[in-house]
């Protein structure tokens, strides 16, 4: 495709700084004109946000040069590639602690406010990256020769293009995120996120073609993250119906 812009910049590049820029705009449009939250209150989790991005990006090359360390350790030399997971651990990880040293001192609002909103601008955000991915020609698929298949400048034969489906399906659930947490104020969407994207990821893996090594066998280091995500979002989703719901019950009489 077009792995660079100018012949010099890297299009992955671009498109991971646009999808960024785009999801703390929905952030900051979500506190400040649909929550009305003031400034000041907003300013903490923004700048914790940017700085659990930054954490994410460190997290992600980490996770990556793991995987090629483990895969084999005798010819390993430092990778600039990345991987999403290890974004996410670390990213959410890193928002967590500075929640509970930093925000919560600050901002006296609940916590429940920013998962009703996060979902959406991870998935806006991660599908700019997957467009990127499409465009530098990573994160591709097996061969096949299905009208569908796209030849990459780092492919000798037509691939499944999987980066671009999944590009497509995190904008919609981008969409569909976004409009609940604006609209519905749904509380359910960090458990949904959890839950779909996780099986998404473990059922696509199968036909992905670019090999990343296998973190325990028969799985892909992805597959294994994604068991675990869905897990993460099933637990997340009963706590809240069948303990946090019953408890806001109780008090409201």
């Amino acid at each position: 495709m077009y792995p660079y812009l100018f012949g010099v910049i890297e299009t992955y590049t671009v498109m991971m700084i646009i999808g960024i820029i785009a999801a703390l705009a929905v952030f900051e449009i979500f506190f400040r004109k649909s929550l009305k939250e003031p400034s000041g209150k907003i300013y903490y989790l923004e700048m914790s946000l940017i700085i659990s991005i930054a954490v994410g990006l460190v997290g992600a090359y980490l996770t990556q040069n793991l995987y090629d360390f483990i895969q084999d350790p005798a010819n390993y030399r430092w990778s600039w590639s990345l991987t999403f997971y290890g974004g996410l651990i670390f990213g959410v990880g890193m928002f967590i602690l500075l929640y509970f040293v930093w925000i919560r001192k600050h901002y006296p609002g609940s916590l429940e406010k920013i998962f009703w909103i996060v979902p959406g601008s991870v998935t806006l955000a991660h599908g700019f990256g997957r467009i990127g991915c499409f465009l530098e020609g990573c994160c591709y698929g097996l061969p096949t020769d299905a009208w569908y298949g796209v030849k990459f400048v780092t492919t000798s034969e037509k691939v499944v293009p999987t980066n671009l489906f999944e590009a497509i399906f995190l904008f919609i659930l981008a969409a569909i995120f976004i409009f609940l947490a604006f609209k519905k104020r749904w509380p359910y969407t960090i458990s949904v996120y959890l839950i779909t994207y996780g099986i998404w990821r473990f059922l696509i893996e199968f036909v992905r073609g670019d090999y990343r090594g296998s973190f325990i066998p028969g799985l892909s280091p992805s597959q294994f993250w994604s068991i675990l995500l869905i897990l993460l979002g099933i637990g997340y989703l009963l706590w809240r119906i069948f303990y946090f719901n019953r408890k806001t019950t109780k008090k409201a009489e």
